[in-house]
């Protein structure tokens, strides 16, 4: 057998190992392109929700606010005057809280001839909620 023949016969034997070598990496290639695409949705819901919770806490918050001064007007509104603490539901058309609602109730508790005040107000934005309290004294 002369040289030229034993040449040939090993490159022969080494063929075809390019194919499975492309099969594998596109393969792997494939596998990291979908958990990256996975990962990319997971961060966009994850996203969005904090920013639901957060205008659902200022939907709350407001919410609140509205009621602290329906129970203790500001004097130089007179409007309000006499109101009470019956609960009430506010949807806000605001940019930041566009169709985002807060729920208020409110319960007056009479301790030694002093009235507590508890506010309760339930923001919700979208699915997602956020309740806060706010206690005065009358």
């Amino acid at each position: 057998m002369t040289r030229l023949s034993r040449k040939f016969k090993v490159r022969t034997r080494q063929q075809g190992i390019g194919l499975p070598a492309a099969i594998f990496i596109i393969t792997t290639m494939a596998v990291i392109a979908v958990a990256i695409n996975v990962l990319v949705r997971e961060n966009a819901e994850t996203f969005e929700e904090e920013v639901n919770l957060a205008r659902a806490f200022y939907a709350a918050e407001s919410g609140a606010g509205f009621m602290m001064n329906r129970v203790f007007p500001p004097e130089e509104y007179s409007a309000y005057a006499g109101s009470n603490c019956a609960a009430r539901t506010y949807t806000f058309d605001a940019v930041g809280l566009a169709q985002c609602t807060a729920v208020v109730t409110c319960t007056t508790i009479t301790v030694s001839s002093v009235d507590y005040n508890t506010i309760e107000s339930t923001g919700s934005c979208g699915d997602v909620e956020r309740t806060i309290q706010v206690r005065a004294v009358k």
